[in-house]
C-alpha cells in the first residue's frame, strides 16, 4: 500500500513539525534558564559564605594583632596600671600626676617609640608634674 498525503495533510504535518520544534526549543530554553537561576543562587550563597568567612578572618586578624602588637593607647594604659600611676584623663587622653622627676623620666623613656599625638608636661610645684598625653591610635 502506497499512500500519498494530500496537500492539506502535508501542510498540517509541516505545521505540526514546526510547532513541535518550537515547543522543543521552548522547553530546552526553560531548562537552561532554570539551570542558570539555580547556578546564580548557588553562586550567591557561595559568595555570601566567602564574605562571612573573610569578615571572620579579618576579625581574627585584628584580634591577633591587638594581642600580639597592642596599640600605643593600650600599651600606655597597661603600663600606668602596672606601675600604679593615677590616670585622671578620659578616653584616649591620659592625664597623669607624678611626684618625682624620676617617675616622669621613666614614663618618658617608656613612651619613646609609641605613636604619640600630643604630649604636654606641666610643673605644678617643685617635683610635682602633670603629664597630658594623647596617641594617634
Amino acid at each position: 500500500m502506497n499512500y500519498k498525503f494530500s496537500n492539506r495533510e502535508k501542510i498540517l504535518i509541516k505545521i505540526l513539525g514546526v510547532l513541535s520544534v518550537i515547543f522543543l526549543v521552548y522547553f530546552v530554553e526553560i531548562k537552561i534558564l532554570s539551570g542558570l537561576a539555580d547556578s546564580r543562587d548557588a553562586l550567591r550563597n557561595k559568595v555570601q559564605n566567602f564574605n562571612t568567612t573573610k569578615q571572620q578572618l579579618a576579625q581574627l586578624k585584628a584580634y591577633r594583632d591587638e594581642v600580639i602588637n597592642p596599640n600605643s593607647t593600650t600599651k600606655f594604659s597597661t603600663h600606668l596600671e602596672l606601675n600604679k600611676y593615677l590616670n585622671q584623663g578620659s578616653g584616649d587622653i591620659f592625664k597623669v600626676s607624678m611626684l618625682t622627676t624620676n617617675d616622669l623620666l621613666e614614663l618618658l623613656r617608656f613612651m619613646h617609640g609609641l605613636n604619640l599625638n600630643t604630649i604636654d608636661i606641666k610643673l605644678v610645684d617643685e617635683n610635682n608634674y602633670i603629664l597630658n598625653v594623647s596617641f594617634n591610635d
